[in-house]
């Protein structure tokens, strides 16, 4: 029994010395073996692929915010190009049937224009008459020239609209129902000035 443990070691050790001189000769020495890498866990590698997105990310959001910029930017101009452009443009000379309305009644009326003036002490908004259009017509905030038959002519605001007011038609506010009668129903000639 001896020996089958004494002949096992021997062949143990024998193995172990022709496994060495075998690495050696073939030019391989388990000493100059490159280290193996550093081993990562698991999680240690989804935070680098995390970091790896996010810089990804980073650039990709780099790249939209400059377009979002450039586009704002071109908005703008153009913004400023068209309001340069309406504010200088006056339309043509248009007829119109113009009628008139007071703020100032017993029932129906409360003084607020459609665009939330309140005209129930005044027949006049920002130096210039109080007008209602069909705003399909006059954008409502223009500023409109009216002239009358007789020649005369006045500024106005388009603040207001009406049941009534459809097309070319317009109402101009006046101070008292006796006013709104007197001014009767007349044909006008109307300009948008801005």
């Amino acid at each position: 029994m001896d020996r089958a443990i004494l002949r096992g070691g021997v062949s143990i050790g024998i193995l172990t010395n022709l496994t060495l001189t075998a690495q050696l000769a073939s030019g391989h020495c388990p000493a100059e073996q490159p280290p193996e890498p550093p081993r990562i866990t698991p999680e240690e590698a989804a935070l680098q692929s995390a970091e790896s997105r996010n810089r990804e990310l980073t650039k990709e959001i780099t790249k939209k915010d400059a377009k979002i910029q450039a586009l704002e930017d071109e908005i703008k101009a153009l913004k400023k190009a068209k309001k340069t452009t309406a504010t200088t443009k006056t339309s043509a000379w248009r007829t119109f049937t113009a009628t008139a309305y007071t703020a100032i009644c017993a029932e129906g009326c409360t003084g607020i224009t459609k665009t939330g003036v309140d005209v129930s002490h005044s027949i006049y908004y920002e130096g210039a008459r109080v007008i209602a259009v069909d705003p399909s017509v006059i954008a409502l905030g223009s500023t409109v020239e009216v002239r009358l038959a007789d020649g005369s002519s006045f500024r106005a605001k388009a603040i207001d609209v009406g049941g009534a007011i459809k097309g070319a038609r317009l109402d101009l506010l006046v101070a008292s129902e006796s006013d709104a009668v007197q001014f009767g129903r007349q044909s006008v000639e109307l300009r948008v000035i801005k």
